[in-house]
């Protein structure tokens, strides 16, 4: 596990209304949840909100550092818990704070996926991961307020998994918060469901993610990159990222030059969709958002807002040259949304790649 501390700014300031029950919560009862679950769509920030939340929970200035069990007392018999703190945010600064900043954690376990054996992006969550943790939950926290465990993609454990944490959860012992993320909280069991509180997190309108991206890249950044991307991005960090990357601009510009001059392209961009499996699924999420974009630019006109803006008479050239309308359009949609489906049967990738370009090449 990897940290993605600190965070931008414009990140923190998007989700943090989701974080303040349950900041209130604890500045009005002394209590937090054991069981939180954070849900939401892949790359909207799961992962990095739980992070500032731990780091929040271990900060020696929050208001966490007041949590003190009943008849505990600190040193010379005065309790913490009069030692008013009223952070609300990780302070930056203090002896936790500096550990979860150089990612050396205390009290904090981490669950991922397992990585499947063929190598493809899907694990699973197998009961032998949380067979070493059940022999831990006698032990309470050695230097933070609580001890934290948390189980990434959740929605990912197998059914003998998901039963096993399930006894932890009825039953978690002092001073443990478990948190759980899942990009389909549906697919978690019932049971496991009725004993968290859901924290759903909204994908991130393209305003922030260009913030974020712009804070992120630092002198590196390129304005106009940077707002396609976060337009393209249906809210999601990890897709406003990557299609900032070098390489996915460089497919753009290959389907641009199709749309342009289909002879002369066609040849070359078969060869970039058919690199990978990954490579095929971002020229498909490409065309998609180019011929979205075109269809309603003319079915709105002016009031179209542009997500491929530094392309748009282009883009209205090839239209009225090749006499697309929104049939047309609507048509190459559906034959891309069904092409998507063959993406991962073991077909020969060239020929999947050209499978999906049919449909653009004969409309132009």
């Amino acid at each position: 596990m990897k940290t993605t501390l600190p965070l931008a700014t414009p990140f923190i300031e998007f989700h943090s209304s989701k974080l303040a029950p349950l900041l209130d919560r604890f500045e009005q009862k002394g209590s937090i949840h054991s069981t939180l679950l954070f849900s939401g769509i892949e790359g909207v920030g799961k992962k990095s909100i739980v992070l500032h939340l731990i780091q929040t929970l271990f900060c020696d200035e929050s208001i966490f550092t007041a949590f003190e069990e009943d008849g505990d007392a600190g040193l010379f018999g005065d309790s913490p818990s009069s030692r008013k703190r009223t952070g609300r945010n990780p302070c930056g600064n203090c002896a936790s704070c500096t550990r979860a900043l150089r990612d050396q954690w205390l009290d904090l376990y981490w669950f991922d996926p397992e990585a499947p054996e063929d190598g493809s992006r899907i694990g699973a969550h197998k009961i032998e991961t949380f067979r070493e943790l059940k022999g831990k939950l006698g032990l309470g926290p050695s230097s933070e307020p609580f001890k934290v465990v948390v189980i990434a993609d959740a929605d990912r454990m197998t059914p003998a998994a998901a039963n096993s944490i399930l006894k932890m959860l009825e039953e978690p012992p002092k001073k443990w918060i478990f948190i759980l993320t899942a990009s389909e909280s549906s697919r978690l069991l019932p049971t496991i469901l009725s004993r968290c509180m859901e924290v759903k997190l909204s994908p991130i309108p393209s305003g922030p993610l260009f913030s974020i991206l712009k804070s992120s890249k630092g002198l590196d950044f390129n304005s106009t990159r940077g707002q396609v991307a976060a337009r393209s991005a249906n809210g999601s960090l990890t897709r406003a990222i990557l299609f900032s990357s070098e390489e996915v601009w460089t497919l753009r510009e290959q389907i641009l030059g199709l749309l342009s001059s289909p002879a002369h392209e066609w040849m070359k961009l078969v060869e970039s969709l058919s690199r990978s499996q990954i490579q095929t699924h971002l020229g498909l999420d490409l065309l998609e958002s180019i011929f979205s974009d075109l269809l309603h630019a003319l079915v709105r006109g002016e009031k179209h807002d542009w997500t491929h803006s530094d392309q748009r008479d282009l883009l209205l050239q090839i239209s009225e040259v090749r006499g697309l309308n929104p049939e047309r359009l609507c048509r190459i949609l559906e034959c891309l949304a069904e092409k998507r489906k063959l993406v991962h049967l073991p077909l020969n990738s060239k020929l999947l790649a050209q499978e999906i370009l049919i449909p653009v090449l004969e409309v132009l």
